[in-house]
């Protein structure tokens, strides 16, 4: 069976939102329990949570994950991904959640995981109607490399050092691809769950 272990990352520092977005409430849950609950569907190797905030990693506790402080988080997501990475087990492969995507569906997960069953060597990187997104999955060969990101630097840069190495899977849908950013992205995903 192929291992992956599941990497999510609420260590930022809501710039554009000019508050904890993370704290911030869609009907009756924080913005990051959506996707901590979500990814429970999925029979992970390992769940890591990288977060600043006590609550949070409280939560993650909690919920049976390994929770890792990112004491270095305003230096840019780099220090979240290197504190995952150093923090995991050995694995297949890795796959990065954003803590403020709050609508993604658990048969999308399984759709990129299943993916990745099959190409453990690749990089599986979702296409939201044609638009890349998250989660992606890279594989353990691409650890080293992820560890020499720099500050803010993503995962992007890895993805297009290694173009040969990636797989698109294309995902219909109408607003699992939505994180939220900003204020009018916040009132979106309430309208979106008033309509549920």
């Amino acid at each position: 069976m192929t291992k992956i272990s599941a990497i999510v990352m609420a260590a930022g520092m809501s710039k554009r939102m000019m508050a904890d977005k993370l704290h911030l409430k869609i009907k009756d849950k924080y913005i990051y329990e959506y996707i901590l609950q979500t990814i429970k569907g999925y029979n992970f190797f390992e769940i890591i949570v990288v977060a600043k905030d006590e609550e949070i990693l409280r939560k993650a506790k909690h919920m049976g994950y390994l929770a890792i402080r990112n004491p270095r988080y305003y230096l840019g997501q780099s220090e979240s991904i290197k504190e995952a990475l150093i923090n995991s087990k050995e694995t297949n492969g890795f796959m990065f959640f954003v803590a403020d995507q709050p609508f993604i569906k658990i048969e999308s997960i399984k759709k990129l995981c299943s993916e990745f069953q099959c190409n453990s060597s690749s990089i599986v990187l979702p296409h939201y109607n044609g638009i890349k997104g998250n989660p992606v999955i890279f594989p353990y060969h691409l650890k080293k490399q992820l560890l020499l990101l720099r500050e803010d630097q993503g995962g992007k840069i890895v993805i297009n050092n290694n173009k040969d190495k990636v797989i698109r899977v294309d995902i219909e849908t109408e607003y699992e691809n939505l994180d939220i950013d900003t204020v009018d992205d916040y009132e979106k995903a309430k309208k979106i769950l008033d309509y549920k």
